[in-house]
């Protein structure tokens, strides 16, 4: 490509060639003369076409578990997946995943691994197949690049193989940026259905290092304990009255240690060494101090889409020595470590996603607005139904630019999402394929609605006896057979179930009066 070309395709949105141009300036090569500055306003176009997208495009499976073969087009900003239970919308997350951590992984470091496809993850009626997983993401307007993750059938010859050259090169180009100069990097994050297992560990120093959020982000377990932790610590440096004296004095015995060589393991000092390092790590200072109180403000707004009454989150250290969070609202005060199931997995998941962007966009003034691709799994697990109505919104709300990938069997979170960003997968039995559709309207629906029209279920449980014995009134009624010695029977039980509450008995004795006049007219 040739340097006009070049430049144009930059200026254009292109993010390859924008890292191109911006490495010719910074080091003068491929017939670009050395120019810092020209460097730098080129960093800044980077910048600006990674401000602009970052998204999952397409999925394409072939034999990954149950899926034979499916392709599904994402929504750029939300995508729903529903379906019978064992059609495979987890397997759909986790395919992404496997994907996303080779690119996750590259940007923490070089050669590093992601995901793969194991011998098992192969469907059962295809293992002389193998199976492949390909992902195509966009960045920016005028940017597109796949990967593959493939599992090569076992001892058979294939031309099938994993293409994961791309992923590496967009981790790569992640990571020369941001040792450039900081740069606001994407969230990749999976949280499954085991995403309230409980996590002991306190937190540590290497916790609040920037790519420490890509630490466990793909491992489906988003902690609640971690989230809590990380926030007694977060709280812990923003109350400390910052010491620069002892502090420096600590620094120097670090620094007399290292010119005595005690950081080499086999030298007699080199664990007082490392204890002093480990303590100069937590020593807060002027930076992480104020860093700190800026990250409980985002939080304290964050929160407050959940308690609009609350005032500030403080730590308290109660009479037996514990660490408490606290959120003071305007009439009362609750103790984080006294939710309940529903309100840990809230708070773990909101709490996790605000750390990971609080760290990957550690020089941002809004974080929040950061870009990335989270996958839930179940995202109503444990939420009473007024918070699954809320549940999305206020995901999408809070963190704009991430892209969501969800699945629900609910439909009470179904009528808070646009009906363009929910597919619903089910398997042709008669091609023995795997597709999806898409329904024509939900949001703002009655869930009621959702649930018989894109579910197909009866919003009655048919299996009960008492509806079993309104649906054969109803058939009589509608053969004009009400006053039958069976009808007779049949409404004395009904009545004695749900008279003057099951508005449907009402809605029948209407009927029942339009029948009686048509029949006194014969």
């Amino acid at each position: 490509m040739n340097t006009r070309h070049l430049l144009s395709n930059a200026q254009n949105g292109n993010f390859e060639a924008a890292v191109q141009v911006f490495i010719n300036y910074r080091d003068g090569i491929l017939g670009f003369e050395k120019n810092e500055g020209q460097a730098q306003i080129a960093f800044e176009n980077i910048i600006k076409i990674l401000n602009t997208d970052f998204f999952l495009s397409t999925l394409t499976i072939s034999n990954f578990r149950k899926i034979l073969e499916l392709e599904l087009n994402l929504h750029k900003n939300l995508t729903v997946l529903i379906g019978e239970n064992g059609v495979g919308k987890t397997s759909l997350l986790e395919s992404i995943r496997k994907n996303l951590m080779w690119i996750a992984a590259t940007a923490r470091k070089e050669n590093t691994n992601g995901g793969t496809i194991d011998v098992d993850d192969v469907n059962n009626l295809n293992k002389d197949k193998g199976a492949y997983i390909d992902c195509e993401f966009q960045i920016g307007n005028a940017y597109k690049f796949k990967g593959r993750v493939a599992r090569l059938p076992e001892g058979i010859l294939s031309d099938l193989k994993s293409d994961l050259v791309s992923y590496r090169e967009i981790g790569k180009k992640f990571r020369l940026l941001n040792n450039y100069k900081s740069i606001d990097l994407p969230l990749f994050a999976l949280y499954g259905i085991d995403r309230l297992s409980k996590d002991a560990r306190k937190a540590r120093a290497s916790d609040f290092d920037k790519l420490s959020g890509y630490d466990g982000s793909l491992s489906s377990k988003a902690s609640f304990n971690v989230f809590s932790e990380w926030l007694i610590r977060l709280l812990k440096i923003a109350n400390t009255v910052v010491d620069n004296v002892d502090s420096l004095k600590i620094r120097n015995q670090v620094d007399s240690l290292l010119q005595a060589g005690a950081n080499n393991k086999d030298h007699p000092l080199y664990e007082l060494y490392e204890d002093l390092v480990s303590v100069l790590e937590l020593y807060p200072n002027d930076r992480t101090n104020n860093q700190s109180k800026k990250a409980i403000k985002f939080l304290e707004e964050l929160f407050r889409k959940i308690y609009p009454d609350l005032n500030h989150i403080e730590l308290v250290n109660a009479d037996d020595g514990e660490d408490k969070v606290a959120l003071n609202l305007e009439r009362e005060i609750i103790f984080l470590h006294q939710f309940s199931d529903g309100q840990r997995v809230l708070f773990g998941l909101i709490g996790d996603i605000a750390r990971r962007l609080l760290l990957l966009n550690d020089v941002s003034d809004t974080p929040f607005d950061g870009r990335g691709i989270v996958l839930i799994d179940e995202i109503e697990l444990h939420l009473h139904p007024s918070w699954q109505q809320k549940i999305i919104l206020i995901l999408r709300e809070s963190f704009p630019n991430i892209q969501f990938i969800v699945t629900t069997h609910s439909p009470h979170i179904l009528t808070t999402v646009e009906a363009e960003c929910i597919r619903s997968i089910y398997i042709d039995h008669e091609t023995n394929t795997f597709k999806y559709e898409i329904p024509k309207f939900t949001k703002g629906a009655q869930s009621n609605v959702v649930l018989e029209d894109v579910f197909y279920v009866d919003p009655r449980p048919q299996e009960v006896e008492e509806v079993k014995l309104l649906e054969e009134y109803i058939s009589l009624v509608n053969q004009d057979k009400w006053d039958s010695e069976r009808g007779t029977e049949l409404r004395q039980k009904l009545d004695e179930w749900g008279k003057n509450k099951e508005t449907e008995l009402d809605r029948i004795d209407v009927e029942i009066s339009l029948r009686k006049f048509k029949r006194s007219k014969k």
